[in-house]
């Protein structure tokens, strides 16, 4: 990797410049991470089987599959170097993290009991917490200075 100075001239990459590519590159591959999410489908498929209440599966449902899909996208855009990339990195993993917090509130307080039994219970005993380490984790990144 070579940059280029103010004159033209072309110089070995600065010790910053190789932190920053690696952080990059850790933000990347920890965004990519949420395409797990498109299983947010299961909680579509259990509303539609009537074993989760609408309210939580449609909500929870949604909103991972709109996480999932677009994680790869976001996490190349953001690889991209895009100028508005880290600005709409930190809104793509508030909503993310939004959207887990507001899974779990809701699959609290409209008690289903579907959500207690194997293997469904590993999502808000193992899965959320996992994917909301790692929004906080990517947006402590992102928030870091250079």
């Amino acid at each position: 990797m070579t940059s280029s100075n103010s004159k033209g001239s072309i110089q070995p990459p600065t010790n910053n410049r190789l932190v920053d590519d690696k952080r990059n590159k850790i933000i990347s591959v920890l965004m990519s991470v949420h395409a797990v999410r498109i299983i947010g489908i299961s909680f579509l498929i259990g509303v539609s089987q009537g074993v989760l209440s609408p309210i939580f599966g449609y909500t929870a449902g949604l909103g991972d599959i709109l996480i999932g899909v677009t994680a790869i996208p976001m996490a190349y855009f953001f690889k991209s170097g895009h100028r508005f990339a880290p600005k709409i990195s930190i809104v793509w993993n508030i909503l993310g993290s939004i959207d887990l917090v507001a899974a779990i509130y809701l699959g609290i307080t409209t008690s289903n009991k579907t959500m207690t039994t194997m293997p469904w219970v590993l999502i808000p005993t193992v899965g959320v917490p996992i994917l909301l380490t790692i929004h906080v984790i990517t947006l402590w990144l992102l928030r870091r200075k250079k």
